[in-house]
Parts: C-alpha cells; sequence; structure tokens
C-alpha cells in the first residue's frame, strides 16, 4: 500500500441511505454476483488492446466468501478504474457513457454489493496511473446520520497494478451452505460459458476454477443433430435479430435440455434446471421434447431488465419470438419427439433392410445382365414422359429441369454405399453406387455418372412426399433401387447418344429404362 495522498468527497444524490432499499431487491446469488463479474470482464474486453500491450492477455476474477468472517470479496486484474468510473461505480443513477456493454445500468455494483450485506468497500487502480481509490460504504451509518455524501481516499501506487477489489461485511444474504454454493458455481459457469471457454476470463469460486463443458449432440441418421441458427423478425416496428443454434442431446436429461438466452455474450436466462423451455415449443415437463431438444441463443437486442436476468418482453414479443423460433426449428422438433426405444429400433431396421436389399439387388443383377437386351411392353414410366410431349414440354426443357433439380444434394443418412457391377450390351461395363439420403421435397434422385459411362452413383431421397409414406417398409426400398438403378443405366445410354445440342429424345429413353426394368424383374 502506498502512501495516502488525499481525500475527495462524492456526493451521491439522492440521500445515501436510500442504497439500504437495494437490499429489498429479488435477486438470486448468482445474479448479484454476476453483477460484479459482468463489471469485471467488461473491463477486461473494453480494454484488451491496452491490456494487451502490456503482456496481460487475460483476466482472473476471485469470488471468495469466508463463513465465519461473514465476509464476500471479488477481486479482478481487470483495467480498473480512475476517478471518473470510479465515482460513477458509487455513485446512485450514473450509467457509463457507453451503453453497448455488460454493466449498461451503471447499478450492478452499487445495487448488488447493498443487496449482500450491510457494509462493502470498493478499491481501484487502472493499469498506468499512480493512483488507487478507496471508498467504504456503511448503510446503517449513513441512514443513521442521513447522509448523501462518501468519502474517497487516493493513495499513491505502483503503476503496473491495476484492477479492482470489492469487499462486502456483515452478510444479509447467505451463501454459506453447500447446496447455495454449488448452484452458485454451476449457474456462473452456464452465464459465463463463452468467457471461460475463450480462455480470456479465469473465474475461481473460493479457490476452485470453474470451466463449462459443452454437451454432446446426438447423432442419428448419419449426421450430427445441431445446426446454426440466424433470423429476423419485426415486432411493432422493430427488427429483431436471432442467432445461435439448435441441437439435441446425445444424452437426454431434463435440466440439460432447453435453451440459453444470451445477450452480449452472457446467459440472461439459462443454466442447469433453468434453461428457457416455452410449452408452445417443448410441450409438459414430461415430454420426450423436454428432454432432448436444447441450444444457445443471441438476443442482443432484446430489451433486458435491471438485474439482467430476465427479458422485458410481456407486450407480445415472447409469443412472436416463440412463434418465430418454432418456424426455424420444426425439424428438430420432430426428431426430439422420437424416444430412444423407436431411434434404436429404426437404426436397427435401416441396417437390416440396407443389407436385405443389397442381397437381393445383387441377386437379381447377377440373373439378369447376362443376355441380350430385348424392349418391353409399355410401363408407368412411359405415361408421365407421354404426359410432357403431350403438353408441348421440350425434351430439352425437361431435361434440364431435371438436371437442375439434381442441384440440390441431399443430406446422407445411410453411411452404407451398396455397389453394383453390372455387365451390359458387349463389352460394356458399369458399377452402379446406391445410398439412400433424406433430402428436400422437390428432389427424389440424383444422378452423377461418368463420362464414359463405367461409373455411377445414384442418391435417393427418401424423404420424398411421394416415397416417403413407404420408406421403411423393406420391399418398397428393393422396388425403388432397382428402379433408380434402371434409370441410372437408361440415363447413361441416352447421354451417349445425345444430340448435338445436347438434347435426347423420350422415346429412346422411355427404350432404355423399359429394356432395364424387364432386365430387374425378378422372373428369370
Amino acid at each position: 500500500m502506498g502512501k495516502e495522498f488525499d481525500i475527495h468527497e462524492l456526493n451521491i444524490q439522492p440521500q445515501a441511505g436510500v442504497i439500504g432499499v437495494f437490499s429489498r431487491l429479488n435477486y438470486k446469488p448468482w445474479y448479484a454476483i454476476a453483477e460484479f463479474v459482468d463489471n469485471s470482464t467488461q473491463s477486461f474486453y473494453s480494454h484488451q488492446e491496452e491490456l494487451a500491450e502490456q503482456g496481460i492477455d487475460g483476466v482472473d476474477i476471485h469470488i471468495t466468501y469466508d463463513a465465519d468472517k461473514d465476509i464476500l470479496t471479488i477481486v479482478d486484474t481487470a483495467f480498473g478504474m480512475e476517478l471518473e468510473d470510479f465515482s460513477r461505480a458509487v455513485k446512485i443513477d450514473s450509467p457509463p457513457e457507453d451503453k453497448s456493454g455488460r454493466n449498461e445500468y451503471g447499478m450492478g455494483l452499487k445495487t448488488a454489493a447493498s443487496w449482500f450485506g450491510n457494509i462493502w468497500s470498493v478499491r481501484s487502480t487502472r493499469l498506468g496511473s499512480d493512483n488507487e481509490y478507496y471508498t467504504e460504504i456503511n448503510i446503517p451509518e449513513l441512514r443513521q446520520n442521513n447522509l448523501n455524501s462518501v468519502s474517497i481516499r487516493r493513495t499513491k501506487v505502483d503503476p503496473t497494478l491495476h484492477g479492482t477489489t470489492i469487499i462486502i461485511r456483515d452478510i444479509t444474504k447467505k451463501v454459506g451452505s453447500p447446496r447455495t454454493k454449488n448452484k452458485i458455481t454451476e449457474l456462473l459457469k452456464s452465464m459465463y460459458r463463452r468467457d471461460l471457454n475463450s480462455g480470456l476470463v479465469r473465474i475461481e469460486y473460493d479457490g476452485e476454477p470453474l470451466y463449462y463443458d459443452d454437451h454432446d449432440c446426438l447423432s442419428f441418421r448419419n449426421r450430427t443433430w445441431r445446426k446454426d441458427l440466424e433470423f429476423l423478425f419485426e415486432f411493432d416496428g422493430q427488427i429483431h435479430c436471432v442467432t445461435g443454434f439448435v441441437g439435441i442431446l446425445a444424452h437426454g436429461g431434463f435440466g440439460r435440455a432447453g435453451f440459453a438466452l444470451f445477450r452480449r455474450n452472457r446467459v440472461v436466462v439459462g443454466g442447469e434446471d433453468f434453461n428457457y423451455k416455452p410449452e408452445e415449443i417443448f410441450g409438459q415437463a414430461q415430454s420426450t421434447i423436454a428432454h432432448k431438444l436444447f441450444g444457445e441463443l443471441d438476443l442482443d437486442d432484446f430489451p433486458v431488465n435491471q438485474a439482467k436476468d430476465g427479458f422485458v418482453w410481456d407486450d407480445g414479443l415472447e409469443e412472436e419470438f416463440i412463434k418465430q423460433l418454432k418456424s426455424h426449428i420444426e425439424e428438430y422438433i420432430k426428431i426430439a419427439k422420437i424416444t430412444n426405444k423407436d431411434r434404436e429400433k429404426e437404426e436397427s431396421t435401416s441396417k437390416e433392410v440396407s443389407d436385405n436389399v443389397q442381397s437381393q439387388v445383387k441377386d437379381t443383377i447377377s440373373r439378369s445382365f447376362g443376355g441380350t437386351i430385348h424392349q418391353s411392353e409399355p410401363t408407368i414410366f412411359d405415361s408421365v414422359i407421354q404426359t410432357a410431349v403431350d403438353e408441348n414440354i421440350s425434351e430439352l426443357t425437361l431435361y434440364r429441369e431435371y438436371q437442375t433439380e439434381q442441384n440440390n444434394q441431399p443430406e446422407q443418412i445411410d453411411d452404407k454405399v451398396r455397389e453394383y457391377p453390372i455387365q451390359l450390351d458387349g463389352a460394356s461395363k458399369c458399377t452402379i453406387s446406391v445410398q439412400w439420403t433424406l433430402g428436400n421435397a422437390s428432389t427424389w434422385i440424383k444422378v452423377n455418372s461418368e463420362e464414359d459411362g463405367s461409373k455411377a452413383s445414384i442418391q435417393l431421397n427418401i424423404n420424398h412426399p411421394f416415397f416417403k409414406p413407404f420408406s421403411e417398409k423393406e420391399d418398397f426400398k428393393l422396388v425403388l433401387e432397382k428402379f433408380a438403378i434402371a434409370f441410372a443405366l437408361a440415363e447413361i445410354r441416352v447421354k451417349k447418344n445425345a444430340n448435338e445440342d445436347g438434347s435426347v429424345s423420350p422415346s429412346a429413353f422411355r427404350n432404355h429404362i423399359n429394356e432395364y426394368l424387364r432386365k430387374l424383374t425378378d422372373e428369370d
């Protein structure tokens, strides 16, 4: 500690005794402590470049509660404060000039410290300054003497020192029980998860470093169920932006499920057992959705209350937000509805069906492609082509529309690729690979083939509305896979013999697909 330099009297109008009213606020201990952490982290982020120039790449925040002495202490190694900022931190109704940070209201330190205890003090020095400032707020004494000013003491210190220390005595809100301590630490981990995981912010509670472990997402239908979100919507003439992600828990749990709602990279609503679960999306507590659906949502332009433990959206904004959110995560809601038992059954059935289909198609191919290809009787596919002709849709237009539709790449749901080597007419050979997919509703098949026709890959979209009702039936998949192979082979043939302008003859395609369909029948 350096030599005392001088004392400055600060008028904190209205009367300082009013600070005692803060003890009646509806705080929770973790949100009150979060007010101090907000100030510390914002001090670091606002002056990150200046700290980095001095080789300081992070901020340490130490929170300790001495139950024997009844003292709560918060120490940080952030940038610290000079007199103007220090006075603002103590003075009532004195928000910062920059309201874009986490301490936008400028009330956190005063309200939280006064809520916790009757006597509290602040000591701070800014990096590069040789001034350290200290003041103590004794609420019972201020009330008794009807005072409206406090003394700020300035002391000379080493200019390399930096940071702020808050000490709260005569605690009125006890936080010493193991249960309360556990809840505080768990919710602080959740609240500052992004800060902690960045490595820039290090928080200790009673000497225990806080860490946050992200949840694993479900792997199902050969995809990981997590996707980024970003959408806008208008309410009451204002555009609101929502970003973040939605996911499905690999290991469900009611406490872990639900959304954490962020503002300025800090959780406002959320944490173990405190996540946001609107009934319009999650249903009742016993629903599978309420145990599996989760995510993080950033609501930076949504109004927040002074305690920063909730949003001010009772005017209909919350209802519109829920409506918009639900419309963007419908697929995830559907998957979250699937029980573990049904999911395991589907995965088992999918593998079994895949193996059976491959075996049966191989048997058919081995029987069917040993002789000469013959033209067969018309099939239902002929009527589709004929309709296009009757409606004066040119062959080239039809083909180009089909090619454009193919560019929509569906998502794989079956990691098994089935390969079929096929002996065509003469010495020609072609290897066909087939994979089932879950794509958009407009594309039912995607075919990619080599120029020489030696290889072709097929992706079949069982999510297409025509096929979806039968997608789990083995017999249907067998028929569909055979038809797709005939379709691909016919396409290869007509592409080889396409006109100079790229157009193909519907009759040629029709004849080829009829021939291959005949070859792929189960009849000998």
